[in-house]
């Protein structure tokens, strides 16, 4: 099964502000950007997305411009619900379980939210799911958190470690599952 992983182009929101699962929109003007991805895509696939906005509407112009006949949206998919933290300002945050947060977020739980731990058990389940159907190829419109966690996942890396996993706005990273070994061919390519 090849995979390839996309993450959404850059969003309406300022630097610095915590957006997590909020349904916020992508900076335009988009279509350059939307046509470098699909330049690495395949014209025929199995399309999963995240229903939020900022993944959808990618997904929608690479089902329009591809012979995808339809799109898959999984909750799994959403980005790390950041609770009560959404659309604050990161400075806005109490300091205090900020810092053990930081210290933790692996673990712990943002207020009301999840932690890294949750997200990628979420991803995983989903993976695992997809991986059973015995896909030939899948595109999966996403965010950078659930793309670590994939990565993470297929390539037995740590926690620790899958944060040093860059994954840029209008990124694709493509791995291939075949008799049981799993190949990257390359992550976050522009």
């Amino acid at each position: 099964m090849e995979v390839y992983l996309v993450r959404h182009t850059e969003t309406v929101c300022e630097k610095g502000i915590c957006y997590g699962q909020s349904d916020v929109g992508i900076r335009e003007p988009y279509s350059a950007v939307f046509e470098n991805i699909l330049k690495q895509l395949p014209q025929e696939a199995v399309l999963y997305s995240s229903p939020l906005q900022r993944c959808a509407i990618l997904a929608n112009h690479i089902k329009e411009n591809t012979q995808i006949d339809s799109i898959i949206e999984d909750s799994r998919l959403m980005e790390m619900h950041f609770g009560d933290w959404e659309l604050k300002r990161w400075e806005q945050i109490d300091q205090n379980a900020l810092d053990e947060w930081m210290r933790n977020a692996v673990n712990l739980q943002c207020p009301n939210g999840e932690s890294y731990t949750d997200l990628f058990n979420r991803t995983t389940a989903f993976f695992d799911e997809i991986a059973s159907k015995n896909h030939k190829t899948v595109v999966i419109v996403t965010h950078a958190s659930v793309i670590r966690c994939l990565l993470m996942y297929v390539l037995a890396i740590t926690f620790e470690k899958s944060f040093d996993i860059r994954i840029a706005y209008g990124s694709v990273s493509k791995f291939t599952i075949e008799d049981g070994s799993i190949g990257v061919d390359f992550i976050n390519r522009i």
